[in-house]
Parts: structure tokens; sequence; C-alpha cells
């Protein structure tokens, strides 16, 4: 038993119908892995198509599936059942070879064959999409198949050839659609210099039934002059400009509120404080220690403050007798 499931093949098999270039082809108990390829040359015997690479990079077996150029390598035969199918085969009508076909042979694309038909098939292709292409719309549809025998430039003469046989002529690009009209706006009537309104008096809105004046500016505020020599400030401000009631009930300002007073001028004399000589009065100097003098100190008239010095004290460094010594 074991030993004739090891020998019997299990891999799953389907039967299927494949549409090849116009005509029905029945597959029979093919395993469902077979590649479009595998079986378009071992099943059905169209070996047009070449088995080059088998990933799909050297385009030998390309063929169409619904109109879209494949690699057959890459495809499994079972999912494109649903579809048409076209070969290198069904390119020549009736035994003799396509335009393109021969052309591929007049223009010297044609050595050792293999790419041929891989080749005309995407020659194929690319004219039924683009009836007239460039050079380089013609190497773009070219570079997914491999030729190591020709260089290429025989197959991109086959296809201008081809192109020219055919005698397709380009349809003259269609115009373009004419621009709407644009809208017609409203002319304003011109206005000089001297027409328009003065400011603060023109309209945001010149053109609107709506007139929305201009709101005036604040004129600008004026500052009395601070004069330095004597200190007077007039400040332009509502009085009072500091109200210490709120935070000391008992305070008295010494000044009058919203003014301050004048503040003499450097060297002016004025009353102060006892003892205390404004800027720039003179005074007496003050002696050496130990220097007897007449007269008073600084602000002699000051309570506590003797009138002279008498020079009692000796000078600093000279030793006072003990007896003398508080």
């Amino acid at each position: 038993m074991t030993d004739d499931l090891m020998g019997a093949d299990v891999r799953p098999t389907a039967s299927y119908t494949l549409r090849v270039n116009g005509f029905e082809r029945p597959v029979n108990d093919a395993w469902i892995g077979e590649s479009l390829l595998y079986v378009l040359r071992e099943r059905l015997g169209l070996a047009g198509a070449k088995d080059g690479c088998e990933q799909g990079e050297c385009g030998a077996c390309s063929v169409q599936v619904d109109g879209q150029l494949v690699a057959g390598c890459l495809v499994p035969a079972a999912l494109a059942s649903d579809s048409e199918i076209a070969t290198v085969e069904g390119l020549s009508a009736g035994g003799a070879a396509s335009d393109v076909q021969q052309a591929l042979a007049d223009s010297g694309a044609v050595q050792c064959g293999y790419c041929t038909p891989g080749m005309a098939m995407a020659v194929h292709d690319l004219l039924q999409r683009n009836h007239r292409p460039s050079e380089v719309e013609a190497r773009q549809a070219l570079c997914g198949n491999l030729c190591r025998c020709t260089g290429y430039q025989g197959v991109l003469a086959a296809v201008q050839a081809v192109a020219e046989a055919r005698g397709v002529v380009e349809e003259p690009a269609a115009e373009p659609a004419a621009a709407p009209p644009a809208p017609q706006v409203p002319v304003l009537p011109t206005q000089s210099a001297a027409d328009l309104p003065l400011a603060g008096e023109h309209p945001l809105y010149a053109d609107s039934e709506v007139w929305v004046e201009a709101e005036p500016q604040p004129a600008a505020r004026e500052y009395a002059a601070t004069t330095h020599q004597t200190g007077v400030y007039e400040p332009d401000y509502p009085a009072p400009y500091y109200d210490p009631a709120p935070y000391d009930p008992g305070f008295e300002a010494p000044y009058e509120t919203g003014r301050h007073e004048a503040t003499p001028a450097h060297g002016t004399a004025a009353d102060g404080p006892v003892g205390t000589p404004a800027h720039g009065t003179p005074y007496y100097p003050t002696p050496a220690h130990g220097t007897p003098f007449d007269g008073p100190v600084h602000g002699g008239t000051a309570p506590g403050v003797q009138p002279g010095y008498d020079g009692n004290t000796p000078p600093h460094g000279i030793r006072l007798p003990e007896d003398d010594r508080a």
C-alpha cells in the first residue's frame, strides 16, 4: 500500500481548455502548476515561444494574454483558461510571414533566431498600442527582450519600417477647446486725486452702497517740559497720581498730590536737616588728628557737637600716659 502511494503521481491535476490564436485547444489531466509556456510547447505543440530563462527575464517566451504582453513562463496555464491567448504562430496568415516577421528578417534582426519569436511578439504588441513610436518609445517597449547577436539596431529599424509600410498617418492633434469667455467686470469711473475725499472721510468700500467712515485717530498727548535745573516736573496725568490712602490711612503726602515740589539745583544752598549743609555750601576743613584749631566742625551748630578742638588727643601712634587712658 505504501509502496503504491510512493510510486504514484499524487500531484493535483485539472482539465481545461485554452483558446489560442482563435482556436479552442483542450488540455487534459495536466498538473495545475504547469506554466503556460510548458503547456504551449509540450502539450499543444506550439514551439514558437522559446524557453530561455524560466524567470521572466529574457523575453523569449513572450505571448499575449487578453491583449497584454506577458512572459509565458510566469503564467500558470490553468489560470489562462478563460483568456484569449496569442502566440507568434498566430502572426502569420496562410503560412506567410507577417509584416513584422518579414521586416525583422529584412533588417538583419534574425541570426540565431532563438530570441526572434519573443522579439516579434514585442514589436507586434508595440505597434498595436502605438502606430508611430519614436526610437525612445521603441527602446522602452523592447527593453524586456534580450538579444546577444544583432545588437538591437536591426530590431529598431524593423519597427520603423513596419510603421511606415502600414501607411499610418498621424492623426491631427485635436484643437484645444475654446476657453470660456472671461466674466464681464464692471469698469469703474476713474477718479483724480482732487476727486478723492479727505483723510478720515474716505469710505472703506468705494464701490459699495454701504459707506463706512474711517474712525478719526485720537490726538497725540502733550507732556509738560522737564526742567533739570529747577527740578520742576509737571506730568500730564489726572491727579492724584499716587494715593497711598488705601495702603496707609495715616500717611500724609509731603507734596501736593499730582505735582512734585521744586528740587534745588546742584550747588544751591537750601534749608535742610540740622547739621547737613546743602551741596556747594562752604564748610570748615577737618584738621589732622592731634592738631588744635578754633571753630566748629561739620555743622557745628548741631546739638552734641563740640564747637572746637583743643588738641588734647595726641596724634595716632603717640602713646598716652597711663592715667589719661579711659
